[in-house]
């Protein structure tokens, strides 16, 4: 397996330095400071195509598959983790469609989605639930053609900002089946019964609104079911594989930018007048975190390549997953740490990459939930 990119990642990557370097990095920090969506940032970065990078050109996406919404994914995080929030879990929501719903639903939603027209949302959590899907509680009932959804979800980022078109949202239809009566909606935003929550103030992610929906007798078109009925814990399971992907591309990006900035003020930084990168209780540390974001990458770019081919890959995601993110809270850690009593100060950019490191270590699975994971493939081996 190469690193290397092909010309045509290559352009892409390329085109996303260009965005971030003009529009992003020069721009982001105020948004950031107030926890506030940038909308205007969001629109840009969408009408270029990048939220479409992973899917079928047939419905207006890139065709670049898990390999490139990865580049995406790192190139944004490096600048600023929030806005490659935005862009992964909108993707969550674009994958379930993209894989399971019909043509004419991906004709529906997943090309104005690629289109940038609009952000979706993803709604599986539930406040008693956690990482456990198959404690949901969120009820679809049939009613002719129709299905009412009634029931809460949380962490659902992206929803409530004035880009949010729509949220896709796991719900039981068939309560004797357990876990295999899950099925999968597209509830467009404005349908009576589907409501908003508030956003919280995250110590992560902080640009990127994590709230929660609810729905009360929420009447939903039969035709917005995604897939088949009961397919919905395969959707699940199917969709958080390519997000595991992103959030240990996402963790690898904040890696690099830790790192980074670790390294330049290490060279900058005299006390007694010498610098003190020449200290070799620090430069060792930062040498060591260099190999394993080497390493982190390999298991990223495996993943997505077993992704695209089609290929097993749920081990794969979840070892990328957890060794990315828990690599980003080390190394957030030694880059505070390299900064000394400057570190905890909001005016260094460097303070607040521990939230964005923790919020990588829990999304899309805990840390502890990877280890089940891949526990579990040992015990049946």
């Amino acid at each position: 397996m190469l690193l290397d990119l092909t010309d045509d990642e290559r352009a892409l990557k390329d085109g996303l330095e260009s965005f971030a370097d003009r529009e992003l990095a020069p721009r982001i920090a105020p948004f950031v400071e107030r926890h506030a969506f940038p909308s205007e940032l969001v629109r840009t970065f969408a009408g270029l195509g990048f939220m479409g990078t992973a899917y079928d050109p047939a419905y207006a996406g890139g065709g670049f598959g898990a390999r490139g919404a990865a580049i995406v994914a790192e190139a944004l995080a490096r600048i600023e983790p929030g806005f490659a929030a935005i862009y992964l879990c909108n993707a969550a929501p674009m994958s379930v469609i993209a894989h399971f719903g019909s043509d004419a639903l991906k004709r529906e939603w997943l090309t104005p989605l690629c289109r940038g027209d609009c952000i979706a949302s993803f709604g599986v959590s539930e406040p008693q639930g956690g990482s456990d899907v198959a404690s949901t509680r969120t009820r679809a009932v049939r009613d002719g053609d129709d299905w009412i959804l009634t029931g809460a979800k949380v962490f659902s980022t992206n929803a409530g900002t004035d880009l949010h078109g729509l949220s896709t949202v796991v719900a039981v239809t068939d309560p004797d089946k357990g876990p295999r009566g899950l099925s999968t909606f597209v509830v467009p935003v404005g349908t009576p019964g589907f409501r908003v929550g508030k956003a919280g103030r995250k110590v992560g992610w902080r640009i990127a609104p994590s709230v929660e929906l609810f729905f009360d007798a929420c009447r939903i078109p039969g035709r917005l079911m995604v897939g088949a009925e009961g397919d919905g814990l395969k959707q699940i399971l199917t969709t958080l594989s390519l997000g595991r992907i992103l959030v240990g591309a996402a963790a690898l990006g904040l890696s690099r930018k830790a790192l980074g900035l670790a390294a330049s003020y290490g060279r900058e930084r005299k006390v007694g007048g010498r610098p003190i990168f020449e200290n070799q209780g620090l430069t060792f540390p930062l040498a060591d975190a260099m190999t394993r974001i080497h390493a982190a990458e390999l298991m990223i770019r495996n993943a997505a390549c077993l992704a695209d081919a089609g290929r097993p890959c749920r081990i794969e995601t979840s070892m990328a997953k957890l060794f990315a993110s828990e690599l980003a809270g080390e190394i957030a850690d030694l880059a505070v740490q390299v900064h000394g009593g400057y570190g905890i100060f909001e005016e260094y950019e460097v303070s607040g990459l521990l939230g964005e490191a923790k919020v990588l270590q829990i999304v899309e699975g805990t840390s502890e939930v990877q280890r089940l994971i891949i526990a579990r493939e040992l015990q049946e081996a």
